[in-house]
């Protein structure tokens, strides 16, 4: 079920300084509310919002290789007042969110994909752990091959019981997750 999403150096150079301009320009908007999360190293931040904004393009690669009508990731930088937890795309009109993780982090936490769970103040519990429903792709950025691994894509809605805490301890707080090893080949849709 799983496939990899391989990169042409001259690709991953493209991308990789799109997603990590768009990181670091995006980390002034979010920084306060992110250390209300317990979030605290910008070189971290950075890093994760690279690594989900490649999962999002390796997505849109794969589908669009695939003949399926996929939305380009957003790569608009919004005030911390206009940020949500919207679909991060859009494919065959339906909403899509991306979930990513770097190979290096799965080896020292296990593979997981974490949902904002709480925090100070609004915009700190993800909409789809309560109510919502939507497909979410898992993924996993292995900057070393160059390459976006999607697990798959899943229906929320079956796995909302199945959340976690994080191993770290200073996220338990705010964080919930889903672990690889927690979901099971039926978990997993045919749409890509």
């Amino acid at each position: 079920m799983p496939c990899t999403v391989f990169f042409t150096d001259e690709e991953w150079t493209v991308y990789h300084k799109l997603c990590e301009d768009y990181a670091r320009n995006e980390l002034e908007s979010t920084f306060a509310q992110r250390n209300r999360r317990n979030q605290f190293n910008k070189a971290a931040m950075v890093h994760q919002t690279t690594t989900g904004k490649l999962a999002e393009w390796g997505v849109t690669l794969h589908c669009m290789d695939k003949s399926r009508k996929i939305t380009d990731p957003d790569m608009v930088i919004y005030k911390a007042t206009k940020k949500s937890f919207d679909a991060d795309l859009r494919l065959d009109g339906e909403d899509l969110h991306v979930k990513s993780q770097s190979v290096e982090s799965a080896q020292r936490f296990g593979t997981s994909w974490m949902f904002q769970y709480g925090g100070q103040g609004f915009g700190h519990t993800d909409p789809l752990l309560k109510k919502e429903n939507g497909y979410v792709a898992f993924c996993v950025v292995d900057f070393a091959r160059k390459a976006v691994i999607i697990h798959g894509i899943c229906n929320f809605d079956t796995l909302r019981k199945r959340l976690r805490e994080p191993v770290k301890e200073t996220l338990k707080k705010t964080k919930r997750c889903i672990y690889l090893e927690d979901l099971c080949e039926d978990d997993f849709l045919d749409i890509i």
